[in-house]
C-alpha cells in the first residue's frame, strides 16, 4: 500500500477494544522498532475510537479533553517513527491528527474560557450576560464537533492510519532492535526543548508564541518519555514529573491566552460592548501574572 496516496477512509469491518493499561506498559528493549509502535499506537487509537463514539451522544468536557490528548499523543508517536515512516506519510497524518484535535478542542476551549469568565464574575466583574454567551457557545460548539467527527467517520480513519503505519514499518524496520532508536528520538525531543527554552531564558521580554513553542515541546517530549519509558535507560521519572510541572503553569498560562484570542474573536451581538470589554480588561491582567510565573519556570530548567 502507498503510504504517500491519498487517506481513504473505508468503513471498519472490526472494532477496537480499550486497552486501559498505559502505552507502553508490555515493552522490553528486545522488541523491534516496528512491533514496538504497534503496541504503543494501538491503545492510543483505541482510546480515541471510544472517546468519539461515546461523544456522539454526550458533551462531557471530559470526553472532548482526553479525545484531543489522543490525538497529541498520536502526533508525537508519528513524530518519533518519521524516519521509519517517511516524510511525507508522517505529515499527511499528524496534520489530520492535528485537525482532528482542532475539532475536538473547540468545545474544550469554550469550557475553559467559561470557567475563567466564572472566575471573573466571583472576582467582581460585572460579566454576567457574557459567561450566558460562552454557555450558548459552548453549546453551539459541542454540535459542531460531534457533527464534524461523525462525518469525517474517526474510526474508519484511525484504523486505516494505524494499518498504514504497520505495514510500512514492518517492510522497513521490523527486525532493528527498539531502544537505540528510542533513545535517539527522545535525545532529539530533548535538545528541541533545550534550544526553545534558552530562547525564552535569554530574551528580556518574554513572547507569547516562545512561551508555546516551550509548552508543544515539553508535552512532546513527556509524551515520548512516557512512551518509551520501558525501553530507554535511566527511567526519567524525575524528568517526566518535571515536565508535568513546567506543563501546568504553560498550561495555566496558554488558557488565558486562548480565552482572550477566543472572546475576541467572536461575536457577541446581545453582550454590551463594555461587558466584553471589561472580561479582556480581567483576563488581560491574569494572563500578566501567569506569562510570569510560566516564563520564570522556563528559566529554572533552562539553567
Amino acid at each position: 500500500m502507498d503510504m504517500d496516496g491519498d487517506w481513504p477512509l473505508p468503513r471498519p469491518t472490526t472494532f477496537f477494544k480499550v486497552d486501559r493499561r498505559p502505552a507502553g506498559s508490555s515493552l522490553s528493549e528486545t522488541n523491534s522498532i516496528a512491533s514496538t509502535f504497534s503496541s504503543l499506537a494501538t491503545p492510543v487509537v483505541a482510546e480515541a475510537v471510544q472517546r468519539a463514539r461515546e461523544l456522539s451522544t454526550a458533551s462531557d468536557a471530559e470526553g472532548f479533553h482526553q479525545l484531543r490528548v489522543a490525538f497529541r499523543k498520536l502526533r508525537a508517536l508519528y513524530w518519533a517513527y518519521a524516519p521509519y515512516l517517511g516524510k511525507e506519510a508522517t505529515a499527511q497524518a499528524t496534520g489530520e491528527f492535528k485537525r482532528l484535535a482542532a475539532v475536538a478542542g473547540g468545545t474544550r476551549d469554550w469550557d475553559i474560557a467559561g470557567d475563567l469568565l466564572k472566575a471573573a464574575r466571583d472576582s467582581g466583574a460585572s460579566v454576567d450576560m457574557l459567561v450566558a454567551a460562552a454557555r450558548e457557545k459552548r453549546a453551539q460548539a459541542v454540535v459542531h464537533s460531534r457533527t464534524l467527527i461523525k462525518s469525517d467517520d474517526v474510526e474508519a480513519f484511525l484504523k486505516e492510519a494505524l494499518h498504514r503505519a504497520q505495514t510500512a514499518l514492518q517492510s522497513s524496520c521490523d527486525d532493528l532492535p527498539i531502544q537505540a532508536f528510542a533513545q535517539g528520538r527522545v535525545r532529539r525531543a530533548q535538545r528541541a526543548l533545550q534550544k526553545r527554552s534558552k530562547r525564552v531564558a535569554q530574551n528580556e521580554i518574554t513572547c507569547e508564541e516562545d512561551l508555546h513553542e516551550v509548552r508543544k515541546a515539553g508535552k512532546k517530549l513527556r509524551y515520548l518519555l512516557e512512551f518509551f519509558r520501558p525501553v530507554i535507560k535511566g527511567g526519567h521519572g524525575r524528568t517526566i514529573k518535571m515536565l508535568t510541572s513546567v506543563q501546568n503553569k504553560l498550561g495555566q498560562f496558554n488558557d488565558i491566552a486562548a480565552s482572550e484570542t477566543l472572546i475576541r474573536s467572536a461575536s457577541f451581538s446581545e453582550v454590551p460592548s463594555e461587558v466584553i470589554q471589561e472580561s479582556l480588561q480581567w483576563l488581560e491582567k491574569q494572563k500578566g501574572r501567569r506569562m510570569r510565573a510560566a516564563s520564570r519556570r522556563v528559566r529554572d530548567i533552562a539553567v
